[in-house]
């Protein structure tokens, strides 16, 4: 874990800042897809962590997508926010199905309606 917090603390500034652009337009995707301000605001600390955390993985695993090193520290910030995006987009989906199965297993109960009133 100390090895992980301290590749991430030797993190270079073109890889932060590829990932807070690549974060910005995804947060602004779903904010004009799905019209909502809430969700792409909550979705944008993980959508960071998703883009630190790849490059991060790559380097660790020896894994090189490109002989640049700038071309590969722009696609594994991309990688790690779309496998990120895919984890929320996942979540939403479980936390959507157990609702959808918590509310098929309330019985509705008939209220009774007043008897019609008669017209003189």
């Amino acid at each position: 874990m100390q090895d992980l917090l301290w590749q991430l603390k030797n993190t270079d500034s073109f890889t932060i800042y590829t990932t807070l652009l690549f974060v910005a337009i995804v947060a602004w995707f779903i904010r004009e897809i799905i019209g909502s301000s809430g969700l792409a605001l909550s979705s944008v600390p993980l959508l960071t962590i998703g883009g630190l955390l790849g490059p991060a993985f790559f380097n660790r695993q020896m894994i090189a997508l490109s002989y640049d090193k700038n071309a590969n520290a722009v696609t594994a910030t991309a990688l790690g926010i779309l496998a990120m995006l895919l984890v929320i987009l996942l979540s939403k989906w479980l936390l959507t199905l157990l609702n959808e199965h918590r509310v098929s297993r309330i019985k509705p109960v008939s209220i009774p309606s007043r008897a019609p009133r008669l017209r003189r």
